[in-house]
């Protein structure tokens, strides 16, 4: 047999082998891509409820979902760490902490945007969001209840009381 020939019987046996591992890579990948489009759709439905649990949930797979070293996903865990430095600043003057907290997330999805080929800009990201009014006092009341809880439950607040409709005293023993 010659060289050819060997060749030939060398890529006969081997072709199965690489089609299973292209295969193999090619399904790692879409699902790498699948879990990127995920984390980036949860985060933009529930960026005006950073509150959201799936928010929350969302933002500390970023690390895990986008870790590559291309250039772009680099980016984005720079913004990431930017941003969980953020909000775990409790130096930050208060007045001005939001807003730098909601134009930090706008970068970090503007970045996963653009990696992902959405074509939103940064106005688009800030302003094209429904949060009802409602979900906001719902949580301010629920914060409230929360908080009064807390107090009554630690002693620190006491629980009022009013005695109304007391029964009035009849018969022998009265």
């Amino acid at each position: 047999m010659q060289v050819n020939d060997w060749l030939v019987v060398i890529a006969t046996l081997l072709s199965p082998l690489i089609a299973l591992q292209v295969s193999e890579w090619i399904t790692r990948r879409r699902q790498v891509r699948d879990e990127q489009f995920r984390v980036f759709k949860t985060l933009m439905s529930t960026r005006a409820s950073n509150l959201d649990p799936r928010h929350v949930e969302c933002l500390n797979l970023i690390d895990v979902v986008f870790h590559s070293g291309s250039k772009r996903e680099v980016e984005i865990r720079r913004l990431w760490k930017q941003y969980l430095h953020h909000l775990s600043d409790r130096n930050y003057p208060k007045d001005s902490w939001g807003a730098r907290r909601v134009e930090l997330l706008v970068e970090l999805l503007h970045s996963m945007a653009v990696f992902l080929g959405y074509d939103f800009d940064k106005t688009h990201i800030t302003t094209q969001c429904y949060y009802p009014d409602g979900y906001g006092d719902l949580e301010t009341e629920n914060g409230a209840i929360r908080r009064y809880l807390t107090e009554i439950l630690s002693g620190n607040r006491a629980l009022p009381m009013w005695i109304t409709n007391v029964p009035e005293k009849t018969g022998e023993h009265a």
